[in-house]
């Protein structure tokens, strides 16, 4: 009994160390819109059914792969609530969890989009249109190739998953 014990409080005690370390990744990768962020995750928690861990989670993991392409802030926060929301929605479609659905998505945001065929999205980055399009975003958008490409990605999946969303 005694031995189940401990191994049941090391269990709980890792348990609230990695949500101590999400928290404070969360509250890092968006301390320049700490207050919006909160209520974002609020609301994406509510809505979507999840912890207010496992919004966070989806949330801050997303936000730093984009804080680190160079967007602000608030155009992470933006891009990984619109990210979440689209991978909550393909989970359930795809009947897999939101996490996995959201590491997809977020890969695919750095250009490693094969893992996006487990959600039925099919992303050609070598094409004369993709190209086009990222290009024009540049252009018009004022944002760099790395960033134009994350959101012509974002683009193209939310147009292929028309019968997910909802």
């Amino acid at each position: 009994i005694g031995t189940t014990v401990v191994l049941g409080f090391k269990k709980l005690i890792s348990i609230a160390s990695d949500a101590q370390e999400t928290f404070s990744k969360f509250d890092t990768v968006f301390k320049d819109v700490a207050k919006s962020a909160a209520k974002v995750a609020k609301d994406f928690a509510r809505d979507f059914g999840l912890s207010d861990l496992a919004a966070k989670r989806l949330l801050g993991t997303t936000g730093d792969i984009l804080t680190g392409f160079g967007f602000t802030g608030r155009a992470a926060l933006d891009l990984s609530k619109k990210v979440n929301e689209l991978a909550v929605d393909l989970g359930s479609f795809q009947n897999i969890s939101s996490e996995r659905a959201s590491e997809s998505l977020t890969k695919a945001l750095t250009g490693e989009t094969e893992s996006l065929k487990l959600l039925g999205i099919v992303i050609r980055q070598d094409t004369k249109e993709f190209r086009d399009n990222v290009a024009a975003m540049q252009e018009s958008q004022g944002v760099t190739l790395q960033q134009a490409k994350s959101l012509e990605i974002l683009r193209q999946a939310t147009l292929q998953s028309k019968n997910a969303v909802g």
